[in-house]
């Protein structure tokens, strides 16, 4: 479909049944509509529209769905787009995408005027997702060499290849005013996770990527001049960390931690000055986690069993079905609803089933992705009382 095409989605409401809490389906489960990466911006600053990914006529392309009236817009259009890596400007005037892992495009939301910010050299190819700094200036990003990407196969299979190549990947910082890069740091090491910290453009953070269970530091930072590279954690034996994301104030970098053949895990957090480590509490066996803006409430989706571990027995534990709320202050904990999806991979695709659950604006609902009714589709449920 061409963009600037409109669908009218009619919204579909029940009660989860344990809860009480209402949630609401917001796209159609016959057509896959998954949300992006939990960390990065989908909603306008006022919670009225919000950003997704949608496969009508077979290609997934970026649409905006307006949630008062149902009416989703298509915003690009041809094949490549990476929905999951896609945000909005902090300002609503503006789409960032990338474009078939070689261009970083910006698209106008008043007129769906779209330009090229940066293109990736010939021999590279993006990786992974792009994020930008707090006020949308600059993008950590990741390339990897175009010979060391693991093909053939899809899903954890093509992951843990990845892995085991080793590939040459370098963490990037673009100018978005002038598309300028800059190299920040280059190893021979399956890397992702590309972040800046917020409000703070001297600190930028990425991890070692690959499975779980043979990745022995996940997370490091390292200054924007490529200086002073840090390890933020050192395993503890039989310990796995995953899935980190910054509070959005900058305060902490905040993560889960699990151990093999534990059905518990637990919520840490860095500081990211003095690197010390925090154990915040423990948990269901959520896999993604995110915060309101202070990191004062952190939401978490319930977890199926790992694809990303190379020893799938010894790390299996009871699936939790569960979208679930934090209390940091109070190191509480209540079930928000079921998400009931099914993690299962979507046509080659690891992610599109995940929930990877975040705030609104007003942190009063949450937002989700679960194929329980179908294929993928957005949700948001309310806050427990």
């Amino acid at each position: 479909m061409p963009k600037g095409s409109t669908l009218e989605f009619r919204p579909h409401e029940l009660t989860d049944p344990d809860t009480g809490v209402r949630v609401t389906r917001l796209t159609p489960p016959e057509v896959a509509c998954p949300r992006n990466y939990f960390y990065q911006k989908c909603f306008t600053a006022d919670g009225r529209q919000l950003i997704f990914g949608g496969e009508f006529d077979g290609v997934f392309n970026i649409w905006m769905l307006d949630l008062a009236s149902g009416l989703a817009r298509q915003l690009t259009e041809g094949r490549g787009d990476n929905y999951h890596g896609a945000y909005l400007s902090p300002d609503d005037r503006f789409l960032f995408y990338t474009k078939a892992g070689l261009e970083h495009r910006r698209v106008d939301l008043a007129t769906l005027e779209e330009d090229v910010i940066y293109t990736v050299p010939e021999g590279w190819r993006g990786a992974g997702t792009w994020v930008p700094n707090t006020d949308c200036t600059l993008i950590a990003g990741m390339e990897m060499l175009s010979e060391d990407q693991a093909t053939g196969g899809s899903g954890w299979e093509r992951f843990r290849r990845q892995f085991e190549i080793q590939p040459r990947e370098r963490l990037i910082s673009i100018d978005i005013a002038s598309g300028e890069a800059r190299v920040v740091f280059e190893q021979k090491r399956y890397m992702g996770h590309p972040m800046y910290r917020p409000f703070d453009d001297r600190t930028m953070g990425f991890c070692h990527e690959g499975p779980h269970d043979l990745v022995d530091a996940r997370m490091w930072l390292i200054n924007a001049d490529g200086t002073r590279l840090r390890k933020v954690k050192d395993h503890a034996p039989g310990e796995a960390c995953m899935h980190e994301f910054w509070v959005p104030d900058g305060s902490k970098l905040v993560y889960v931690s699990y151990v093999k053949g534990e059905q518990e895990r637990f919520i840490w957090a860095a500081d990211p000055v003095t690197l010390e480590n925090e154990c915040i509490m423990a948990m269901p066996p959520c896999a993604h986690l995110m915060s309101n803006f202070d990191g004062s409430l952190i939401v978490g989706d319930g977890a199926g069993q790992l694809g990303d571990v190379s020893d799938k027995d010894g790390h299996a534990f009871e699936a939790d079905p569960w979208i679930h709320l934090f209390d940091v202050k109070a190191r509480s904990h209540r079930k928000i609803c079921r998400h009931d999806t099914s993690w299962a991979e979507y046509k080659g695709n690891t992610q599109a089933t995940h929930p990877h659950p975040s705030f609104t604006p007003d942190e009063q609902r949450v937002l989700f992705s679960s194929d329980r009714d179908g294929k993928p589709a957005l949700y948001l449920a309310d806050l427990p009382d």
